[in-house]
């Protein structure tokens, strides 16, 4: 009999604890769930590539903006641009001025409505557009975890992701201080890509060139003609 009036004590006991800790009419307070982990670096990087490797092809249009700090100007141009596993690029500019720039690898020829005359150029020959266009083909390709490789990476934003890439390597640095890699919602997309060039003497401010990706189109079929100049 005792026992059963020690545990009727120790049950009656537990309920006032319990209640006591809630407010009249209201649930008992629940525990506060733990902070989701941060994404990683690497993780951002795995989860990007992951959802774009097996795109086929890529087409929309863009536009430039070229800030000249000695002149304190902008410059801005537009046009549209097309990509094709495993290495093609067409890039035209339709304004101001009119030109064309097909690309298989790192080689390719080039037309401007200028000189009316279609030429061998080799991508690395710009050192903006060049890097611009591979790190398009980057996302394209789905080879985001590669760029710890040539560039210092860190993230700027998130949701969505926002990359800043400085190069390592000394050569790239005398062209190119730093890469801004601007997504779209979802980190499904690149919406810009920011190249900032190196402070030089007198400046006050730093040049740079942005450009703006819209109407992107993954996985359209895009023509193999779109990569040849018939002019």
């Amino acid at each position: 009999m005792r026992a059963l009036f020690a545990l009727l004590a120790i049950t009656l006991l537990a309920t006032l604890c319990v209640a006591q800790e809630a407010a009249p009419g209201e649930p008992p307070k629940e525990e506060p769930k733990p902070a989701e982990k941060e994404e990683t670096l690497g993780d951002l990087l795995k989860r990007i590539e992951s959802a774009h490797k097996e795109h086929k092809d890529f087409a929309g249009i863009f536009e430039q903006e070229k800030y000249l700090p000695l002149f304190d100007d902008k410059i801005t141009s537009s046009g549209r641009f097309a990509f094709k596993k495993p290495d093609h690029v067409r890039w035209e500019y339709t304004k101001p001025h009119e030109s064309i720039l097909v690309v298989t690898g790192e080689t390719g020829k080039k037309w401007s409505k200028a000189t009316s005359r279609v030429e061998d150029v080799k991508l690395s020959d710009d050192r903006g557009l060049d890097a611009v266009v591979k790190q398009l083909f980057t996302w394209f390709k789905g080879e985001f975890t590669k760029l710890t490789d040539d560039y210092d990476v860190e993230i700027l934003a998130r949701k969505p992701s926002k990359l800043k890439m400085t190069p390592k390597k000394d050569a790239v640095k005398k062209f190119i201080a730093a890469i801004e890699v601007q997504f779209a919602a979802n980190d499904d997309q690149i919406a810009s890509v920011k190249i900032l060039e190196p402070m030089q003497p007198g400046d006050d401010a730093q040049g740079y060139t942005l450009y703006t990706f819209k109407d992107t189109r993954l996985d359209k079929g895009v023509a193999d003609s779109e990569f040849q100049i018939a002019k």
